[in-house]
């Protein structure tokens, strides 16, 4: 059985499911969904993830400590994934550097493909993940560029024309 919650953020509705194993989903919606007669489970798993989400965007939490529910992901997927985890708040990699954590250093293209399917929105910062040249590609939902910009202007970095701007 899975349950959802959505809570308003700054960058829009997220719904976070989880499951007795952990989270299953951290996504952005498009639109508030109708409501169904589903019923929702009060896990306190999706509590934790809401008031985690909340420090967050208040800027008091820089690592999310959740429990993931990893199943049925396939293998370099799992990885890509497992590695972006790693990736501290402000910090930013490229999507090769990505598959060279990942263990496959030609798979940059696959990368970026496992973090399209990322199911974990900021609890596996996919947002901090660009180009070697510093350009942002691909994230999620309606106008997926301006979020990212948006988040990794709240971690801190300065974009200009669509570039991460390096200043160390």
């Amino acid at each position: 059985m899975v349950a959802y919650k959505d809570i308003n953020t700054p960058i829009g509705i997220v719904r976070i499911s989880a499951s007795l194993a952990g989270l299953t989903r951290v996504v952005l919606l498009s639109h508030k969904p109708e409501e169904t007669n589903s019923e929702k489970s009060p896990f306190e798993i999706i509590e934790e993830a809401e008031s985690q989400l909340r420090g967050y965007f208040s800027g008091g939490l820089k690592q999310f400590d959740l429990p993931l529910d990893w199943s049925g992901m396939p293998p370099f997927r799992l990885t890509a994934l497992q590695k972006t985890r790693q990736i501290a708040w402000g910090e930013v990699i490229s999507y090769g550097d990505l598959a060279r954590l990942a263990g496959n250093p030609k798979a940059a293209r696959p990368a970026g493909g496992a973090l399209a399917n990322n199911p974990f929105l900021l609890v596996v910062p996919c947002h901090r993940v660009i180009a070697s040249d510093g350009s942002l590609h691909g994230f999620t939902g309606d106008n997926g560029l301006k979020i990212k910009q948006q988040l990794l202007e709240f971690e801190g970095h300065k974009i200009v024309n669509g570039k991460v701007i390096f200043t160390k």
